[in-house]
């Protein structure tokens, strides 16, 4: 073989091999490419995830401020409620001292009340004479201070001082003839009080040796005069002259 001949040979047995080192070069520079690619997403997610925690963080931190400043104010509270409690306790304590004198004149005075409720006119009666019971049966027990009884019977008091001035209408059940029905009232302060069932019938409460009745009114005319007075209450006559029949004796 000629010098000429083996130097082309070896370049043609060369090429190939170039062309290897430009391929293998391209694919480690497409690979190098797609590992910084991957390197700058994960630097990306570490970046937004220490942003994340940060934030969290920075939340916790808030409530756990919250948390401590409620817990300043329940404290707070708590000593107040303390300061509350025991002065409570010693007004208590002196309460009692004057409850001891207390309580037998305001026992005095519900059973003086109770006397005049138990005569006076039959308006709502049962409910009257069952506030009376429920202050004595609570300053009993214990449930109301003596002070409080006594604010609530000069409440009660003021109550039937009240309907001593006022006229007025309402409902209530009425005793009538051995049967309990539910008729409309009118009350002429605590003078006199008069009924109108829903079937138009009229009446007044009686007053006799044996307390109070209920009757039934059979003059035409007394029916009329009732009639005239519950029309008048109605329409919010509060004063004025009323011909009226005479509740003492009945008709």
């Amino acid at each position: 073989m000629s010098p000429r001949r083996g130097f082309v040979l070896v370049l043609l047995l060369c090429l190939p091999a170039g062309a290897f080192a430009e391929e293998a070069a391209g694919h480690r520079a497409s690979e190098l490419a797609r590992l910084r690619r991957e390197v700058e997403t994960l630097s990306s997610e570490i970046a937004a995830s220490k942003e994340d925690t940060r934030a969290r963080i920075k939340a916790v931190e808030a409530q756990v401020m919250e948390v401590e400043v409620q817990l300043r104010r329940e404290e707070l509270r708590l000593s107040q409620v303390r300061g509350e409690v025991d002065a409570s306790r010693a007004e208590l304590a002196r309460s009692s001292t004057r409850g001891e004198t207390l309580t037998p004149a305001l026992l005095e005075s519900i059973r003086r009340i109770r006397t005049a409720v138990d005569f006076s006119l039959p308006f709502h009666l049962a409910e009257r004479q069952a506030e009376l019971d429920r202050i004595q049966d609570q300053l009993a027990s214990g449930l109301i201070s003596p002070e409080g009884a006594t604010a609530r019977l000069w409440a009660f008091t003021e109550d039937e001082l009240r309907l001593t001035r006022e006229n007025g209408l309402d409902r209530q059940i009425v005793p009538l003839d051995g049967q309990e029905v539910l008729a409309d009232v009118a009350r002429l302060g605590m003078v006199a009080l008069y009924f109108r069932t829903d079937g138009g019938l009229y009446g007044t409460a009686v007053r006799s040796a044996e307390g109070w009745t209920w009757k039934a009114l059979t003059l035409r005319e007394d029916q009329r005069a009732v009639e005239s007075f519950f029309n008048k209450v109605a329409h919010g006559v509060r004063s004025g002259d009323f011909t009226l029949p005479d509740p003492g004796a009945g008709s």
